[in-house]
């Protein structure tokens, strides 16, 4: 029966292994731009050919099944580092990449016995895949639970490879063998159903930021700001303001030129915001800047310096310049404020400043 059941199991997991490389290349096909998803497939595809050459699970006799493992292991490890956005190799890869070969050849160079080979080109390779996990369970901001998931279904595998080196009695190592495929059968199916996992909970957070944010500008629109100032409580500086003549800019140097403008105050009140500030886009021309725990003198300040840097710095635009200027209005919220109602307040102070002249700031 002991017989029978390796030769099924190597069997099983050469399918598991396939059925994954070709959903991840399915996936690329779809999707060519995340070369993650090749990556991830060009993995477990090289697992499935392993599984069929080598049977040796826990016993790596020969140098080349390391270095396959290992290299499917990368492969893996190139994905999810794609999938984060960086380099898909590092030096550091390449050298947890070759430990477990070259420990394998230095072992037997020494003359040590094919059980002593095999357990330091072994442990070589637990600590390569110990390696993956740790990247795995770091690497993401924040760490998703999906993640924490992953890098423990690896670090599994890191444990699983251990085992056939137990001191255990020779005829229960087949036992160990099979452990090892059935880990591998588990893991498999688990990792790539936490990597999807993974791509649609980005897919998610990507909806809901495009959802909270202003396209043009960047910044956070009416409902952003609502969900970023949830749950506040204590005193918030609200400056609301709204660029003077903004139509006559649209119709002298066009809409794009419009355009370019917002774009740049945007990033200049985003330049001026300290820690834990918030700027949205209400709406046209009009934009709200939130300073939590800000005193009425301290956010008059920041609305001085916005509407200073504002008038004196021109908007360049195709080898010209936009002089363009700012109102501002300032409102105080407390704890018990409503944000429509500080929003009002804050309106009020910006039609003052408009009936003032334009280009100044008034408090409510």
């Amino acid at each position: 029966m002991m017989d029978l059941s390796i030769p099924t199991l190597q069997f099983t997991d050469f399918v598991v292994f396939a059925i994954s490389a070709v959903v991840f290349f399915v996936c690329w096909l779809l999707q060519p731009m995340k070369r993650h998803f090749l990556l991830f497939s060009a993995s477990f595809a090289l697992c499935a050919g392993l599984s069929v050459w080598f049977v040796d699970f826990g016993y790596y006799g020969s140098v080349w099944s390391t270095v396959g493992w290992v290299l499917a292991s990368s492969l893996f490890w190139s994905g999810f580092r794609v999938f984060d956005g960086r380099s898909p190799v590092t030096l550091a890869m390449v050298l947890f990449g070759l430990l477990p070969a070259g420990a394998h050849l230095t072992a037997a160079a020494v003359g040590l016995a094919g059980d002593q080979v095999n357990m330091a080109s072994t442990l070589a390779y637990a600590m390569h895949e110990a390696a993956v996990a740790r990247y795995v369970y770091t690497a993401g901001v924040p760490r998703s639970p999906t993640r924490k998931l992953a890098a423990f279904a690896l670090l599994m595998i890191a444990v699983a490879i251990c085992l056939p080196l137990l001191p255990i009695p020779a005829e229960q190592a087949p036992q160990m063998v099979i452990v090892i495929f059935i880990v591998d059968h588990i893991t498999t199916i688990l990792l790539t159903t936490l990597i999807l996992a993974l791509e649609a909970e980005r897919a998610y957070l990507a909806m809901e930021h495009q959802a909270r944010t202003d396209p043009l500008t960047k910044v956070l629109n009416r409902e952003g700001l609502s969900q970023a100032l949830k749950g506040h409580c204590g005193h918030a500086g609200f400056i609301l303001a709204d660029l003077d003549h903004f139509k006559s800019i649209n119709d002298r140097f066009g809409h794009a030129a419009g355009d370019e403008v917002l774009r740049e105050f945007a990033e200049r009140a985003a330049a001026l915001m300290p820690e834990g500030g918030h700027i949205a886009r209400l709406g046209g021309e009009e934009f709200v800047l939130v300073v939590t725990g800000r005193e009425v003198p301290a956010t008059v300040c920041l609305a001085e310096a916005l509407r200073l840097i504002v008038q004196r710095l021109p908007i360049p635009w195709n080898g010209g310049a936009i002089g363009v200027t700012v109102s501002l209005g300032v409102a105080l919220s407390n704890s018990r404020s409503e944000l429509l109602t500080v929003l009002e307040r804050a309106d009020g102070a910006l039609y003052a400043a408009k009936q003032a002249g334009r280009n100044r700031v008034r408090v409510a």
